[in-house]
């Protein structure tokens, strides 16, 4: 049948990734203490489950509190209504500028769509041509590399780097793509940092913008697990708030209602920017992949919740308790951890475990450990690790789950 195809057409009819196919074959197996003590743990899907009771609590008290009449369900504005809109500025007010009120992001700064995803393949193809090049500092969060290229033909260039943005990295990567022949166009990056959990220090981010400006790039800062710090001793810092007020238009923050309100299902993702041409590109494009009416005001109504700030207080406790749990299994086995602060994910080092220091090695381990162990987790070099064995574990599960998954992991021979 794939003769009757367009060229186009053809290269979609593929089968999913490793990873992904992994956690949708296993969709109604997964690991349960009480039916299912056999199932899949699935460490390599970066969802949060450790509020997932209170937050359908909430849910559906807002769902009694939303508006809903007629006008809640039928056409909005494909950026979203004005309303949710609103309550997304106000909501991130706070996370961005926090006590800072020179600042106001109001409903203009902000459009909605069905997903991160589609907020990070709208800007890229806002922002830079097919062929341009997108800088990430590495270890970067895997899919940014098909959410920027699969469609708006984005080159994404990783540049390995530590928790301090090393601005030299960064040079050497510019003049490297200049002398290719290729155009840099934005950096891109998550901060807290997807895949080891960083959150990145105020300098750090100061140096990152002073780059951009002097080479004269936009930024786009994905912060989706901005809600999710659980260390004390971290503080997180938008690169919004940082930016200066010259250049505020160039910088861009995408997130969602994914992470940090563990309500992944319901692909509401979000831009906000100080430059007008990107909210009314989006509202255009977003015509392919707004979020429904209902949902805006369900979390409109969620949003305005009092309830809120302590479901997310108690996520971010329930997050410390699980990385404790997960850091100190995989520290038993001899796995070392890179440390985290925030996010949902552990990077752990199974070089050890492997039979050769190469790349195709790492996958061998990661089959034995889905295969036998019955563990989905998340090789590095899928986020451009430079050094073979690392692999990403996502641990925000109950105690039980985290636990067994430690026992499991103990029983994998070296």
């Amino acid at each position: 049948m794939l003769e009757f195809l367009s060229e186009r057409g053809k290269k979609w009819v593929r089968t999913l990734p490793p990873l992904v196919k992994a956690h949708f074959d296993n969709f109604y197996n997964m690991y349960d203490k009480e039916t299912n003590l056999t199932g899949l743990i699935n460490m390599g899907t970066a969802e949060s489950h450790l509020v997932n009771t209170e937050v359908c609590n909430l849910l559906r008290k807002a769902s009694e509190r939303m508006d809903l009449t007629g006008y809640n369900i039928h056409y909005n504005k494909f950026e979203g209504s004005d309303e949710f809109r609103s309550a997304i500025a106000e909501h991130w007010q706070k996370i961005i500028f926090n006590d800072d009120r020179e600042v106001r992001l109001d409903k203009e700064n902000v459009a909605t769509c069905a997903g991160c995803t589609v907020a990070l393949d709208t800007l890229a193809t806002l922002l830079a041509e097919p062929g341009d090049v997108f800088l990430i500092p590495a270890p970067y969060y895997s899919s940014f590399v098909d959410d920027i290229n699969e469609r708006a033909g984005v080159i994404p260039v990783g540049v390995p780097c530590d928790e301090t943005l090393d601005r030299d990295a960064f040079e050497d990567a510019y003049a490297k793509t200049v002398k290719e022949g290729k155009r840099v166009r934005a950096v891109l990056f998550s901060t807290p940092n997807n895949p080891i959990g960083t959150v990145y220090k105020e300098v750090a981010v100061r140096g990152l913008l002073d780059f951009a400006m002097e080479h004269d790039l936009d930024v786009i800062s994905d912060e989706i697990y901005a809600q999710t710090v659980f260390d004390p001793e971290a503080e997180f810092v938008s690169t919004m708030k940082l930016v200066p007020a010259s250049y505020r238009h160039r910088v861009h923050v995408t997130s969602s209602f994914a992470k940090d309100f563990v309500l992944s299902g319901f692909r509401t993702g979000l831009c906000i920017s100080f430059n007008p041409c990107i909210i009314q590109g989006f509202a255009s494009m977003i015509y392919y992949a707004s979020v429904s009416s209902h949902t805006q005001s369900l979390l409109t109504a969620l949003l305005k919740s009092p309830e809120l700030p302590g479901i997310m207080e108690l996520s971010r406790q329930r997050l410390a308790a699980a990385y404790h749990i997960i850091a100190e299994g995989l520290k038993t086995i001899g796995a070392p951890t890179m440390k985290a602060q925030a996010g949902i994910f552990v990077m752990a080092d199974f070089s050890d475990y492997m039979e050769k220091q190469e790349f195709e090695a790492e996958h061998v381990l990661w089959e034995k450990i889905y295969h036998e162990l019955m563990i989905n987790v998340s090789p590095g070099q899928l986020f451009g690790c430079e050094r073979p064995g690392w692999f990403r574990a996502c641990y925000a599960f109950d105690q039980d789950t985290v636990e067994e998954a430690c026992r499991r992991l103990a029983t994998l021979k070296k």
